[in-house]
């Protein structure tokens, strides 16, 4: 039998929220040093007594370019829109209808998730916001919120992650 991690998939309304991030470049032997720009942000806001409005998050631009790395940023959610500085960006997620499903386990087997929930958007002919240029796949709204806190849950089995992808938007309606 075949462990499934993923939770049944479904579509929500989101509104645009602030957060600030710190981009990166990086690829999968790179890791631990995206990991840790989530313990920077949160210095970062504690130093401006900004308090998070939300889980930490991976946002995903570029799905691994010709050398494998991802441009991404790891951000954290705040109530209002800040100003970022020569290191923390301070932008939005934006709104729209997200598809949305949550991984229950191991971080290492969320990619088995991933492929699950856009195999779902594809079996329910739904479009996820991305497009090609060149080689590069390109998300406008790819998000991994980790919503499990490691001070309260170490075990990493144990941890609870939220895929939200952006769809396209219908214009027409």
């Amino acid at each position: 039998m075949v462990q499934r991690y993923i939770s049944e998939p479904f579509v929500e309304e989101r509104i645009e929220q602030p957060y600030v991030g710190i981009a990166i470049l990086a690829g999968i032997s790179e890791w631990d040093e995206v990991n840790g720009l989530v313990g920077e942000i949160f210095d970062w806001l504690k130093a401006k007594q900004i308090k998070p409005a939300g889980a930490p998050f991976f946002r995903y631009w570029c799905m691994g370019d010709s050398e494998g790395k991802y441009k991404m940023e790891v951000g954290v959610p705040v109530k209002r829109m800040v100003t970022g500085d020569h290191r923390v960006v301070a932008s939005y997620i934006p709104s729209g209808s997200y598809l949305t499903a949550m991984h229950k386990g191991h971080p290492d087997k969320l990619e088995k998730s991933l492929e699950e929930l856009e195999q779902w958007a594809i079996q329910e002919e739904l479009d996820i916001d991305k497009r090609w240029e060149g080689e590069d796949e390109i998300w406008n709204g790819r998000f991994e919120f980790y919503v499990t806190d490691p001070g309260t849950e170490p075990d990493l089995n144990n941890w609870a992650i939220e895929i939200a992808f952006l769809l396209m938007r219908d214009d027409a309606a």
